[in-house]
């Protein structure tokens, strides 16, 4: 009885922990003269794993390549984003991008080292588009640097 009532509280701790990666609120953003104002979680999970290249594709609408920038491999911001947005862990998302470079096709988006480096280069690119922590996103949103076209929250 009692390693019964141990196993469940175990086992619902680690849901309980695994989920809580979700908690936290992950901001899209784009460069302020970029014309959309929103995305929807395909689309950007389509720029993200390389299926279209340009913003518009997906939407049938006029396209315009796309800068994808994104949190550095072992970022946990990574990992929250992608769980999140399709939900994918890194040991897929790898797997997934194994297989496509292996083909050649496409390469995955431009990884830097920091959150501060994504704002900065979505702030000097208009194609640009990248994703932040939403307690790192305020003051460039404030300042019109950047804008959200998604937020991401469980």
């Amino acid at each position: 009885m009692r390693s019964t009532m141990t196993f469940r509280t175990i086992v619902s701790l680690l849901c309980l922990a695994w989920s809580a990666g979700c908690w936290a609120d992950v901001y899209i953003i784009v460069n302020r003269e970029n014309p959309l104002q929103s995305m929807t979680q395909r689309e950007v999970s389509d720029l993200y794993l390389g299926r279209v290249r340009s913003f518009g594709e997906s939407m049938k609408e006029t396209s315009w390549s796309a800068s994808i920038y994104e949190q550095p491999e072992d970022s946990h911001l990574r990992e929250i984003f992608f769980r999140c947005l399709n939900g994918m862990s890194i040991k897929q998302l790898n797997a997934y991008w194994a297989r496509l470079r292996f083909s050649g096709e496409v390469l995955p988006p431009k990884a830097l080292p920091d959150s501060k480096a994504v704002v900065e280069a979505v702030k000097r690119d208009r194609n640009a588009i990248g994703y932040v922590h939403s307690s790192e996103a305020p003051d460039s949103v404030k300042n019109d640097a950047v804008k959200i076209v998604l937020r991401l929250k469980e």
